[in-house]
């Protein structure tokens, strides 16, 4: 067997090591990923050395991005659930859009949110409305789960600034007002697919959330504006960054002012920025807790659940960083080379690699990039035609969203989803979201070009 065929094996068999582990095993995820990649590193033949060092680094790089995120995320979500302020932003969001139709409030958060904040940070920060919703409406978890992270998902994977998009956009050469604009509108129904695959996956599996907190009949709640206020300004933040690091792109332009609020926009601290004020909201409420801050108080409890989550999320990103550093990525370049099928060439290659490696901007990037100099033979080199590119990268890339991408085990532990229903709704959804986006991208190609 020569090394190519081996290492396509070895992925399939770490993904059956994976799914079987989790799914009928019941073994704790962090386990079940450390299994499924060694699994493919010595099945693939992969030097030892190497698969340890692919690991560690991957494995590093993915906490260190999104570490600190989730435990401060966490912390937030802790003092706004009990401060009662998660029962206001609950009640607030149903009196717009009704009980009937709050997993769709829900999937329309999720698809401005993640315009300007990446989706792993926003889901742990809307997790608590999410089942505090799901608690107050009766409706299933896995509804309001899928309607939120693929609402999320949706905008993440065609609008930029977040980087997959953005990328791709650079690499084809295509407007970038276009592609924003058009994007935007491919995303609307790509979110909404999403959201009535979840209407029938939570007819079909109804789950509760399990560590939701019970609020008193006689508890006082904090406003709707300081309830608000710990998950909206750091989202404010974040998308005010984003404008600053567009300003400064040229150092000579850069700013005191500029400067400080591209600081400040950071993931990290926007989020340190809303915990304080969830904090404070919190204390103004329960003045005599005197440990809410302490080892053995909120903090402490919080901080548990954060720290299972890190290393959930950090060994999916060592499992996705095993297969990158394999030969994997090599051997699907040298399969699709050559081979000539017009707009469909880049979905497929965005829809293998983000299935195989798990990251959707991996796979955009690779699919752009191999597509780029094919642009004028396929007739896509038009101002238009490379915005249906892009497109097309994008709608390839969102499938198929599962257990070696990070997100995937972001989504299923901050939404006490479980990963055998990860599976049913979540990875289902990003299929469905990608043929819609395909879909789509036909229809506009068909208009404009």
């Amino acid at each position: 067997m020569n090394t190519s065929t081996l290492t396509v094996v070895a992925l399939f068999l770490a993904l059956f090591i994976l799914i079987f582990a989790t799914v009928k095993l019941k073994l704790h995820p962090f386990f079940a990923l450390l299994a499924a990649g060694f699994s493919f590193g010595i099945i693939s033949g992969m030097p030892l050395s190497d698969m340890l060092t692919a690991f560690q680094e991957s494995m590093g790089s993915t906490i260190a991005g999104i570490g600190i995120v989730i435990a401060i995320g966490t912390v937030t979500g802790y003092l706004l659930e009990k401060s009662g302020a998660v029962e206001t932003m609950a009640q607030t969001i149903l009196k717009i859009t009704g009980e009937k139709h709050a997993a769709l409030g829900l999937a329309i958060t999720g698809y401005f949110v993640s315009i300007p904040v990446f989706c792993d940070a926003a889901v742990v920060l809307l997790a608590p409305i999410a089942k505090r919703i799901s608690k107050d409406t009766k409706i299933s978890m896995a509804s309001i789960a899928v309607s939120l992270t693929m609402g999320l998902h949706a905008t993440h994977m065609f609008v930029p600034p977040t980087p997959g998009p953005l990328a791709v956009a650079g690499i084809v050469g295509a407007d970038l007002g276009y592609v924003i604009a058009f994007g935007a509108l491919v995303s609307i129904p790509v979110m909404l697919v999403a959201h009535f695959y979840g209407e029938f996956i939570g007819k079909k599996y109804y789950v509760q959330p399990k560590h939701e907190m019970e609020i008193e009949k006689d508890q006082q709640l904090p406003s709707v504006f300081m309830s608000f206020a710990p998950i909206v300004l750091p989202i404010v933040l974040m998308l005010v960054k984003t404008f600053a690091d567009m300003m400064t792109k040229d150092a000579q332009s850069a700013n005191t002012l500029l400067n400080i609020i591209s600081f400040i926009g950071e993931p990290m601290i926007a989020l340190l920025i809303g915990m304080i004020i969830a904090l404070i909201s919190y204390k103004n409420l329960n003045k005599d807790d005197k440990e809410i801050h302490t080892f053995d108080g909120g903090f402490g409890e919080a901080l548990k659940t954060a720290g299972q989550i890190v290393l959930i999320v950090g060994a999916g990103g060592a499992f996705g960083g095993i297969l990158r550093a394999s030969q994997l990525q090599d051997i699907l370049i040298n399969f699709f080379s050559g081979i000539d099928i017009g707009i469909l060439a880049p979905f497929i290659i965005g829809a293998i690699f983000r299935t195989a490696i798990g990251s959707g901007t991996v796979a955009m990037v690779t699919a752009a990039s191999m597509l780029a100099p094919l642009l004028g033979v396929l007739g896509i080199s038009s101002p238009m035609g490379l915005v249906i590119a892009m497109l097309a990268c994008a709608s390839g890339g969102s499938m198929i969203f599962h257990a070696n991408d990070d997100f995937f085990w972001v989504a299923t532990s901050t939404l006490e989803i479980d990963t055998g229903l990860g599976y049913k709704s979540f990875s289902v959804a990003s299929v469905l979201q990608a043929i819609t986006g395909l879909a789509v991208v036909f229809v506009l190609k068909s208009i404009l070009i």
